[in-house]
């Protein structure tokens, strides 16, 4: 039924008039109609809000409501909101969805969508976008990611059916900004896969040892020195893999680490496959935020030759090298916008003859037109401190003395020069970066299925043979994997659906545009019982054929919940309900008056237990008193008018625990008061823990490179060098800068040049997994040395070579005391 506007307005006026109440039979006396249609009335005004009912005996009394409509939380919340009615014509849409278009969320309501600003911020994503909502329309939900949008944002998004005020249907759509979630978990992959590369191709012994004398990691020549493979190692106990007295000695020494947190260098010697060999040992601290230890990295390599020559060089040998380098990038000092310092990498990175051209030169003759804006603010806030501050990392473009535009990674600190304030810039070109990661995104275009989908049941089917399913897509139809690979998978198609799922699966083997993403209803091992499901299926080659791969989602209990929400019409409910992050109102003084269900499921709490009850016995605060007493003080601060964040451990069902980020905004109502106060709590538990992991992973990749015992660097395929360690400029006598200026051809002495690159093309073209020889060095001050040169490649995604690490050790002595 869709009401008379009215009829309508004309009860709620009678309502106003009576603010203690009316009986149904003294609402139909003044407003003239029949009482079956003023029953229906009330109804439709008691699901959206409008009025409230009690029971006074058996009398029931209306009136109308004086509480908060759930829409002034929605308008105010992080996540971007928007509802459309049956016309796509936009009828709700929230303050962040309106900044996120650069307009006012006034001008958009009334708008048809495809006349609205979304357009262009979706761009191609639009009409897909578009679809998704019309399909919400006729009744089907969809979650999934959208993106990357205007700005290069990820949103996680949801579209659900909605019924609106007077009973039309309509649609709720939810965004939320996952852009930095999605960065941060490739940054920890591709900083782990260095790491992994660094240690399995090092001849180095490199291990890692846990609290508990078990080792947690060993790279594979170590595994191979004990005579077994990485996976018998990793879970062992330490002690039980070497004699007692070489245990109790490697016990000392790493309860040396443990306690003091401070690294450890040793030598010693090692039975090896029956010969005793010498051992230079480093035991590195890997440490947890709180500044204990958790486990020690050790980096062990066979210095037994070199052992045997100090027995008759040991009065020249010297015994000890510096081992810290660090990483170079292009800097420039500016005072006021004028350069006053450059490096030599900042003059080659701009495009200078020398530094002497950039000193004196304003900074804003290098920075793109696009990014001064930008600048110049950051130069204001920086200047308006009283003390020196650093601003975070930021990506910019520069341009180069010949006009070109480089895209940069800058850092700038501000610091004291002779009581003036100066800022140091810290930049690095990233343009090959950005291409990298554009490329690497194209090439695994074809694994987007899996990887969107890992939560979800995933299968692959090669004509209707089910091949695989993992233990999500098992669990969902009520078995283990076992009971469905290698069988018939139309056998667990409901029989209504069959049909349909089968020739689409045909049309899609036949190259037909057919949708990729649809619901259907699947049958559990029993045969009988259905399950629905949202189907998301693709094309993929696999044991050389074609087959479907894809993923599953049990949207049963959503499909149920869908029905009891179109018969309900609690729209604004639905829409509280379904946001990712935990959401509640109080009064100012602290009393809970709702919550969302996102919140209550994480304590295992209903809304009946917590209602006006002050927030802080609420269980998400339990057995904390300071936990308690910050969030009184919040409170009492966004009671004032502040809005107050920070964030906040949170007690769930059980142990759980969840890191959030928490805050608290007031609602003001028209007399400018706080009328009441919202309370968000938004998961960042995986994002702290990604940025943990990538902390330690990177530390470990830093600790390797710049303390291991040889002389490193990275060569491109140019044959020039791309980064070196600090023992290759004591081999070599030249400094780091005058070494990246350089190609391996420059220090190489003549007789062993031509050698030299014959073999690096023979590893580029893949005719040799790796290239090791003793050659002759040309050092910087004329001299020649002996080296034992291992040139290993390293590759792409896509398994092409990109450029060479090259491990070098000084063997000149031994090639001296050999003669």
């Amino acid at each position: 039924m869709v009401l008379r506007l009215q009829t309508s307005a004309q009860i709620k006026e009678v309502l106003k008039k009576n603010p203690q109440g009316l009986s149904i039979t003294d609402i139909v006396r003044e407003v003239h109609v029949n009482r079956n249609t003023v029953g229906r009335y009330l109804e439709k005004l008691l699901i959206s809000g409008q009025v409230e009912m009690r029971h006074f005996g058996m009398a029931k009394i209306y009136a109308l409501a004086n509480r908060v409509p759930v829409s002034a939380v929605l308008s105010i919340s992080s996540e971007l909101i928007l509802q459309l009615d049956n016309s796509t014509r936009i009828v709700f849409i929230n303050d962040a969805f309106a900044r996120f278009l650069a307009t006012l969320a006034g001008d958009l309501v009334g708008k048809n969508i495809e006349y609205s600003p979304l357009v262009t911020a979706f761009d191609d994503l639009f009409a897909g976008f578009l679809a998704r909502m019309r399909e919400g329309l006729d009744g089907a939900e969809w979650r999934g990611e959208l993106g990357p949008v205007k700005g290069g944002i990820t949103f996680s998004c949801r579209i659900a059916p909605t019924a609106l005020d007077h009973g039309q249907k309509g649609v709720s759509v939810i965004l939320e900004d996952i852009t930095a979630a999605k960065k941060a978990g490739e940054l920890l992959r591709e900083s782990e896969e260095r790491y992994r590369m660094l240690a399995e191709i090092s001849s180095d012994l490199i291990f890692m040892i846990g609290k508990d004398d078990r080792v947690e990691y060993v790279n594979s020549f170590a595994a191979e020195i004990l005579g077994k493979t990485p996976g018998n190692v990793k879970g062992s106990v330490r002690s039980l893999l070497f004699p007692p007295e070489m245990a109790e000695r490697q016990e000392r020494m790493l309860q040396n680490v443990f306690v003091t947190g401070i690294s450890s260098h040793s030598e010693g010697p090692m039975p090896v496959k029956g010969e005793l060999r010498w051992f230079d040992h480093m035991l590195v601290p890997l440490k947890n935020p709180d500044g204990s230890v958790r486990a020690v990295l050790g980096v062990s390599r066979d210095i037994t030759e070199r052992k045997k020559s100090e027995e008759t060089l040991r009065s020249s040998e010297e015994r000890y090298r510096r081992l810290l380098q660090r990483s170079f990038d292009a800097v420039v000092v500016h005072k006021n916008g004028i350069v006053t310092l450059a490096n030599r990498a900042a003059t080659g990175l701009i495009g200078a003859s020398s530094p002497a051209e950039l000193i004196g030169r304003n900074l804003f003759d290098f920075v793109h037109p696009d990014y001064q804006d930008m600048v110049r603010e950051r130069m204001t806030l920086m200047a308006s401190r009283n003390e020196p501050m650093a601003v975070e990392v930021a990506e910019e473009k520069f341009v180069r003395f010949d006009g070109t535009a480089i895209n940069v990674e800058v850092v700038a600190t501000g610091f004291s020069d002779n009581g003036e304030p100066a800022v140091q810039v810290v930049f690095r070109d990233i343009t090959r970066r950005r291409e990298l990661m554009e490329a690497l995104r194209l090439s695994e275009e074809k694994y987007r299925i899996l990887v969107e989908h890992s939560q979800s049941g995933v299968f692959i089917i090669q004509g209707r043979l089910i091949r695989y399913v993992n233990s999500a897509f098992a669990r969902i139809l009520g078995g283990v994997p076992a009971d469905f690979i290698m069988h018939d998978f139309a056998a667990f198609i409901a029989p209504e659906d069959r049909d349909m799922v089968l020739e689409r699966g045909n049309r899609r083997h036949r190259g037909e545009a057919v949708p990729e993403n649809y619901e259907c209803r699947l049958l559990k091992r029993d045969g009988t019982t259905r399950v629905f499901v949202s189907l998301d299926v693709g094309l993929i080659q696999y044991q050389g054929g074609p087959a479907s791969m894809g993923s599953i989602r049990d949207i049963t209990d959503q499909k149920r919940a869908e029905e009891a929400l179109r018969e309900s019409g609690e729209k604004l409910r639905a829409v509280f309900d379904s946001t990712f992050q935990f959401t509640g109102m109080m009064t100012p003084d602290g009393t809970i008056i709702d919550a969302n269900r996102t919140a209550l499921e994480f304590a295992g709490i209903k809304r009946e237990d917590i209602l006006n009850r002050p927030f802080g016995e609420a269980s998400w605060w339990r057995g904390d008193i300071a936990r308690v007493r910050k969030l009184r003080e919040a409170i009492a601060e966004a009671a004032s008018g502040a809005f107050v964040r920070y964030e906040a451990e949170l007690q769930g069902a059980g142990n759980i625990t969840m890191l959030v980020d928490f805050s608290i905004k007031p609602v003001f109502g028209a007399d400018g008061k706080v009328l009441l106060l919202i309370a968000e709590g938004r998961d960042i538990t995986a994002r702290k823990h990604a940025e943990e992991a990538l902390r330690e992973s990177e530390e470990r990749f830093r600790r390797i490179f710049e303390d291991g015992p040889l002389g490193m660097a990275i060569v491109g395929s140019d044959f020039r060098f791309i980064s070196v360690n600090r023992m290759l400029c004591e081999i070599t006598g030249y400094t780091d800068q005058e070494l990246l200026t350089r190609s391996f051809a420059d220090i190489t002495h003549p007789e062993h040049l031509d050698h030299d690159m014959t073999e690096v093309r023979k590893l580029y073209a893949g005719e040799i997994p790796r290239y090791r020889t003793e050659k002759r060095y040309v050092r910087k001050d004329g001299s020649v040395i002996w080296g034992a040169l291992t040139v290993s490649p390293l590759r792409d995604r896509q398994g092409r070579i990109v450029s060479t690490l090259a491990l070098i050790e000084d063997i000149t002595k031994l090639k001296e005391a050999g003669k």
